[in-house]
């Protein structure tokens, strides 16, 4: 693509250069899928054309700056466009390339209104091999990429644009970069502004964070620098709630070290739950694509910092000095519900968001109380495709409950309730989470002579609960079964 690129560049009288994340990148070794290009010209002509010239979907981004996008298919890893773009690809089998008009007649003035030091820099995208000294780098990139250093490029980086205040640690969490002391400054005298910043573009760079390693490390940056509280306000009365025993953290405490255990659970490639033996199945199932270029992935992680935001209004002190939360789960997911939208979620994420939270604590009860095939049956009614979610989101909350200290016991039983419920979902799934029925609202209506209604569902429910504890078999059974309801209900 860049030697086809190169070609067709030669042959037009304009000059582009790579610059941003394309020419950081390259230097520092990274892997690049995607191009961006700084066009001395008409931008979004050359783009039209050069996708013209290799078949390829072209998009206008934005008239106004003349910024445009072109996509082309390509095999391979998942697509690291940048999020914040509103036209993004989504089966990760395209390769981008951004080609925006440079503002100034010179580069470095171009660079100068970008946002970091280290995406600051050009290079000539014709003739340019991936050297150093052949950068064109007015604000010392290259000696922030050297120190691994994230650094603004002026005082005004962020009231030019509020989202830059959490891409700067969006940066710093996936370069593993460390951020500049001024910068630092600045982001948190103009933190505010984040909360009038296009929550679009804001809830993608949280995303990413929510993504990178060390996640305790950046939401502890994000909250230092006055941001986390300001995207998402709600974990505010979470901070100092205490709670009793076992609970060795309070409340937000608690949250932040749920999300580090997604991280420890994924960086154990799923082996450390139910002895390792769905490890693939959960790793293909957190890798599922929510919506965009987010996965199950990061939405749980997200999930597991925001699910006792219900307990602040919930708490209670018993007359032991015991500290109880009763209903908090309901309670929060409620309460997460306008978050999402405010922050532009899919339906489908907040429904599964939601669920998590309401259902969170049914994998810790099942613990208590043993799991039988009603017990996973009623489970997965209850959670669908969410169930996943909740078992593993009980073991990373269940994690951040005791620490280091879990006791034997505690564990096993939990341990003993996510493989059974893996077991079920992933080999009996037609047998026990979700077996075809046997009959259907008309069959119940006409043997029964009985109206459409609340009761079909009802029935409908109780018929296969019942095939999935084995209780029926058969259509005959199924209609048996009917008989033996309507003769305990009498008028059902």
């Amino acid at each position: 693509m860049l030697e086809t690129l190169r070609a067709f560049l030669r042959t037009r009288p304009v000059k582009a250069y790579f610059v941003g994340g394309t020419v950081r990148d390259v230097l520092l070794g990274r892997e690049v899928h995607d191009l961006d290009l700084a066009v001395q010209g008409n931008a979004s002509d050359l783009a039209r054309a050069f996708a013209d010239s290799i078949g390829a979907a072209f998009y206008v981004m934005d008239e106004a700056f003349d910024v445009a996008r072109v996509i082309v298919e390509r095999d391979g890893a998942r697509d690291d466009a940048r999020p914040s773009d509103s036209v993004t690809p989504q089966d990760g089998r395209a390769s981008v390339l951004d080609f925006a008009r440079a503002r100034g007649d010179a580069m470095e003035i171009d660079l100068a209104t970008r946002d970091f030091t280290v995406n600051a820099m050009a290079a000539d995208a014709v003739t340019w091999n991936g050297e150093a000294e052949d950068v064109i780098d007015p604000l010392n990139g290259l000696a922030d990429l050297q120190a691994r250093r994230i650094r603004a490029v002026s005082n005004e980086v962020f009231r030019n644009d509020a989202v830059r205040l959490v891409r700067a640690v969006r940066f710093e969490a996936e370069l593993q970069f460390g951020l500049d002391e001024q910068t630092a400054a600045w982001i948190q005298r103009d933190a505010a502004l984040i909360e009038n910043a296009p929550m679009e573009r804001v809830r993608d760079e949280l995303m990413r964070i929510f993504g990178a390693q060390s996640i305790l490390r950046q939401l502890r940056r994000l909250d230092a620098l006055d941001l986390l509280g300001r995207i998402l306000p709600e974990v505010n009365a979470m901070r100092g709630v205490t709670q009793s025993p076992p609970h060795i953290y309070d409340v937000f405490e608690h949250s932040l070290y749920a999300v580090a255990a997604a991280e420890e659970t994924e960086r154990a490639r799923y082996l450390n739950l139910a002895q390792g033996a769905f490890a693939e199945q959960l790793t293909a199932h957190f890798a599922q694509t929510t919506s965009g270029a987010r996965t199950r992935r990061e939405l749980l992680r997200l999930t597991l910092l925001l699910h006792d935001i219900g307990k602040p209004a919930t708490r209670t002190v018993q007359e032991s000095g015991r500290i109880r939360y009763f209903g908090h789960e309901d309670v929060g997911a409620q309460m997460v519900e306008p978050l999402l939208r405010r922050l532009k979620f899919s339906n489908d994420e907040s429904v599964l968001v939601r669920t998590v939270l309401a259902e969170h604590l049914r994998p810790i009860f099942l613990a208590q109380n043993g799991v039988s095939d009603r017990a996973v049956y009623r489970f997965f009614r209850d959670t669908g495709a969410a169930g996943i979610d909740v078992a593993v989101h009980a073991w990373c909350d269940q994690r951040a409950t005791y620490g280091e200290d879990m006791p034997a016991e505690i564990d096993s039983a939990l341990q003993a309730v996510i493989g059974r419920l893996l077991d079920r979902y992933y080999h009996a799934h037609e047998q026990v989470v979700a077996p075809s029925p046997l009959l259907n609202g008309d069959d119940i209506m006409q043997y029964l002579n009985i109206p459409p209604g609340p009761r079909i569902r009802v029935l409908l429910d109780a018929l296969r609960e019942a095939q999935a504890v084995g209780q029926v078999t058969t259509r005959e059974e199924a209609f048996a079964l009917l008989d033996a309801l309507n003769m305990a209900s009498g008028k059902l």
